[in-house]
Order: C-alpha cells, then sequence, then structure tokens
C-alpha cells in the first residue's frame, strides 16, 4: 500500500511539472507520401518540456513542420531527435522555449522558426545545417551568444535581427553570404568572429545594418577572417583582433587558422579551408604575422573534398595525423623542401610517403594509389 501511495506522489508531481514521457497521441503527423517517414504537425499534449519522438507509426520523424509549435506558450524545452533533417517555416514561432539544440542531422532551419521566441536564451546550432532561413530568430531578446558551425553556408535575411542582448557571435569559415540586415538593431553586439572568406557580393552591404563599419573592416585590406570587437554596444568603430585571423591572399590560400607553436617561434596551420581559391589550389604561406609556418595540425584539412592541389612550403617540417585524409579530389602535392616529416595516414591512399622520401622536393601527381614525381 505505501509502495502504491508512493508511486502516486511520484507521478503526480511529474505531471504537475510537465516532466511526463509524450505519447503518439500527443503530436498531429503526415506520413511522407512515399510512406517511409513522417513529419510533425502539430503539439496536442501538456507538457512542459517536450521530447519528440525518434519514430510514431514506427516511422522516422524527418521534419517538424510548418507552425507545428507556433504560439504554444505552455512549453520550456524541446528535445528534438538525431534523424529530424528538416525545421520548416514558423515551427516554433513565439513559442515560450528557454533553449533549443538543433542536432547534426538537421540540415535546413526554415522562416521565422524561431521568431519572437522572447524567452530563448541559449540555443546550440548542429554541425549539419547548412541553411538559416530569413528571419529564423529575429526578435529572440535574450539571446547573448550564438555560434554558427562552419557547415552553414548562408545566413538569411533578418536572420538574427533585434536580438538585442546579443554580445558574441562566431560565424564558421563555411559561410558565403550573410542577408539583409542580419543582425540589425543587435544594439550589444561587441564581438564577431569571421571563420573563412566571404566575397563582397555575398555579404549584404546591411548585414550589420545600424552596427557601425564592420563590414567595410572585413572588406578591407588586412581584413578577412579574425575576431573584430568594439569597446562598447554603441560604438561604430571596429576593431580587427590579432587571433583566429586568415593568412593575407598575398601570403597564402585566404580562411586559413594559424596557432601560435608552444615556444611561440613560428606557427601551426589549426584548420584549412571549406572554400579554398576557386580553383581549389591550397597554398600554405611561409610565414605569418613575420613568424615561420612550421606545421600542419591533426586533421587540419581533413575531409575536405573540393581541394585538388596542396602547395607546402620548406618552412612546414612536420604534417599531422590525417592532416589531409579523406581529400578524395586531392591529386597534386608541391613539397618546398626534402625535410618535411609526415606518415602514411596524412594524404589520400596512396604512395606518397615512399615517393616523397625517395625524390625529396618536388610537384607530385596521383593517378589512383600511385603518385609520380613530376
Amino acid at each position: 500500500m505505501k509502495r502504491t501511495v508512493f508511486l502516486m506522489v511520484a507521478l503526480f508531481a511529474l505531471m504537475a511539472v510537465g516532466l511526463y514521457a509524450q505519447t503518439e497521441a500527443d503530436f498531429d503527423v503526415t506520413v511522407s507520401k512515399d510512406g517511409k517517414s513522417v513529419s510533425i504537425d502539430g503539439y496536442k499534449g501538456s507538457a512542459t518540456t517536450v521530447n519528440i519522438p525518434a519514430k510514431i507509426k514506427n516511422l522516422p520523424v524527418t521534419i517538424i513542420g510548418g507552425s507545428a509549435f507556433e504560439d504554444n506558450k505552455k512549453i520550456t524545452s524541446v528535445v528534438i531527435p538525431n534523424g529530424v533533417t528538416s525545421i520548416e517555416n514558423s515551427a516554433f514561432k513565439a513559442c515560450s522555449i528557454t533553449s533549443i539544440t538543433i542536432p547534426n542531422s538537421v540540415t535546413s532551419i526554415g522562416e521565422q522558426v524561431f521568431v519572437r521566441c522572447g524567452s530563448l536564451t541559449s540555443v546550440t546550432i548542429g554541425s549539419g545545417v547548412k541553411s538559416i532561413g530569413n528571419n529564423a530568430f529575429d526578435g529572440c531578446f535574450y539571446l547573448t551568444s550564438v555560434t554558427i558551425p562552419n557547415s552553414v553556408t548562408s545566413i538569411g535575411n533578418n536572420a538574427f535581427a533585434n536580438c538585442t542582448r546579443l554580445t558574441n557571435v562566431m560565424i564558421g569559415n563555411g559561410v558565403t553570404s550573410i542577408g539583409s540586415n542580419a543582425f540589425r538593431y543587435d544594439e550589444s553586439l561587441t564581438s564577431v568572429t569571421f571563420g573563412g572568406t566571404i566575397p563582397s557580393n555575398g555579404f549584404n552591404a546591411n548585414a550589420f545594418n545600424g552596427l557601425g563599419d564592420i563590414r567595410d573592416k572585413y572588406l578591407a585590406a588586412g581584413g578577412g577572417a579574425g575576431t573584430y570587437t568594439r569597446p562598447d554596444g554603441k560604438g561604430t568603430a571596429w576593431t580587427k583582433g590579432a587571433s583566429a585571423t586568415a593568412a593575407p591572399a598575398a601570403d597564402g590560400t585566404p580562411g586559413l587558422k594559424f596557432d601560435l607553436t608552444p615556444d611561440k617561434k613560428g606557427y601551426i596551420v589549426s584548420k584549412g579551408t571549406l572554400h579554398p581559391t576557386s580553383d581549389a589550389n591550397v597554398v600554405i604561406p611561409a610565414t605569418y604575422n613575420n613568424l615561420p609556418v612550421m606545421a600542419i595540425a591533426n586533421s587540419a584539412f581533413n575531409d575536405l573534398p573540393l581541394i585538388r592541389s596542396v602547395t607546402i612550403p620548406v618552412s612546414v617540417i612536420e604534417i599531422g595525423l590525417v592532416a589531409f585524409s579523406g581529400c578524395a579530389s586531392l591529386n597534386s602535392v608541391t613539397f618546398g623542401g626534402a625535410n618535411t616529416k609526415f606518415g602514411v595516414t596524412e594524404f589520400p591512399e596512396g604512395d606518397l610517403l615512399a615517393k616523397y622520401k625517395a625524390g625529396g622536393a618536388g610537384t607530385y601527381t596521383r593517378n589512383g594509389k600511385t603518385w609520380t614525381k613530376k
């Protein structure tokens, strides 16, 4: 009897705070035309924390449909399962959610998905997202920090507009387009880090409308990737910092990230670029900030399929594990010196290590698994 009473009390306590598990009946769904998946079209449960099932009707949930949770003032937290690939327009518009994690399986965030979610304080954007739609986070007043992953290529118009408490933004190295008014009225913004190279025709003139000269500084000579700050949320003049900066175009491929060696006598290429120059030829500079570039870090260029050639200067004495592994299109490597150390896994499968040990400096080209010195 005591056990029964205890279980009943526990159950009522959980229901009181809305933490009971969801059932399929809590969701309106649509089965895809091919009958292989479902989309969430609505929620009629009463829980404050919503765990969207990975499967409904024994089919995977792949889409959160348009306006599925729009204007729901009861829910404060939503867990989206890995397997969802798309969050459609206005899915969570004007909800009371306080935090959201978008899983790596999601590839697109539609328009107005989180617009006017005035209680949202934290968002984690998964590494599979490629596009952030217009007005996606417009009016999320309590957001203070946003990290846009390297997978994202486009940030839509007004995507983060009116996020008045936003102080810090990190933009990944895959972004090539930032829309009009993307960060308009983000008056508290004091730090923006650009991870890569955004062409002038992709960086809308009004992207940071009303926030000073950050676009001009980014596109000017000596600008590009790096961290830009202003001393307070009201200044119009931005200053580029010395860290996380990209190599100037004249000294190597734009978009590379460099870290000082432990002894501070040189630099390591710590991160490659998803967008090498138009012909996909990566050039590692011999110097950076007047110090030699001495190494390429583990996995620095791993799985960047656009790269077709790499030029490595004599200053580089070591290449880290799997640094260029997975670069399926890489078929030309030029070594400036004969003393660069690397192993068999650092480049796409083949006999490059043996050929380099025998041949030294020069250009090596690949046909299948066979490398040949020109």
